[in-house]
């Protein structure tokens, strides 16, 4: 019986890990840009507040993490 419901799993963590990773990498590389640009739009057009600072960096601090993930999923 145990052999069967393993059988019907759609996939073990190991297997499915490297594929997450990648997906959630991916999309923090892109929201990590895109909040980077933003910051950088306003601070540039004058504004630089605080948020919009926090912004920029936050937004490049996320785009360097999801990079790294990218990198050691590869590696994997």
């Amino acid at each position: 019986m145990a052999d069967i419901e393993s059988a019907n799993a759609p996939g073990s963590a190991p297997a499915v890990a490297p594929k997450r990773s990648k997906t959630i990498g991916g999309l923090a590389v892109v929201a990590g840009i895109l909040a980077a640009l933003v910051g950088l739009i306003d601070v540039l057009g004058g504004k630089r507040d605080v948020v919009d600072i926090l912004l920029l960096v936050g937004g490049l601090l996320v785009s360097i993490a999801g990079l790294r993930m990218l990198r050691r999923a590869r590696a994997s």
